[in-house]
């Protein structure tokens, strides 16, 4: 069923790409057993807080608009690989298109960034999993251009291992706060989070 503003009032935004098709097209599950959707959208809901749980996003601030709301644009940043003669870190302008609380989705579109992505269209959702008591997925969904010098095959390795990686840092801080632990919370959301510079490794996967 498509979200229209109309039919929820907790959607806000439209539609990014209309009936466009694709040549690339895809998505990425990763499973949270210990955590339910409720929680885990609490976590990942938040638009310019990517580098909180993304495991290879250095940094992630606003660009320009109100924040979490439709039209803003976040700058993503990755953390520069060392040694001298290193290449500068990946780096992404990203519109927010559309956000529905309800249904646990936000949806963005990757504007200018120096990793070879054309038009990319990107999903991001949250649901229950299949079985009852089985925690929840997080979905990672994307429809763009080819990548320049990227194979498909690699695109989506990257994007599976970086939601992984999420599914972890939530997982850890979930248990967390369920055993009142502070050790695993704070690596996921420190006070170097909560002012915006959290360093992680190396480059952002869109």
């Amino acid at each position: 069923m498509a979200t229209t503003t109309e039919s929820s009032p907790a959607v806000v935004g439209g539609g990014a790409n209309n009936a466009r098709a694709w040549e690339w097209e895809g998505k990425v599950v990763s499973a949270v057993p210990a955590a339910t959707a409720d929680e885990a959208w609490a976590l990942l809901s938040d638009f310019l807080a990517f580098h909180r749980w993304h495991p290879r996003v250095a940094a992630c601030r606003l660009a320009s608009g109100t924040p979490r709301a439709p039209g803003c644009v976040r700058y993503c940043e990755g953390t520069p690989t060392a040694g001298d003669g290193a290449p500068p870190p990946d780096w992404a302008h990203e519109t927010l298109l559309e956000y529905d609380a309800d249904r646990r989705f936000f949806r963005y579109e990757m504007n200018d960034n120096n990793m070879g992505f054309g038009l990319f269209f990107a999903t991001f959702r949250v649901v229950p999993a299949p079985a009852a008591g089985a925690g929840c997925e997080l979905r990672w969904e994307f429809e763009c251009e080819p990548v320049r010098g990227t194979p498909r095959e690699a695109l989506v390795a990257r994007l599976q291992a970086g939601l992984d990686g999420m599914a972890a840092r939530v997982r850890d801080h979930v248990l967390a706060a369920r055993t009142g632990s502070t050790t695993a919370a704070a690596v996921v959301a420190g006070p170097e989070a909560a002012a915006g510079e959290l360093k992680l490794d190396n480059s952002i996967a869109v």
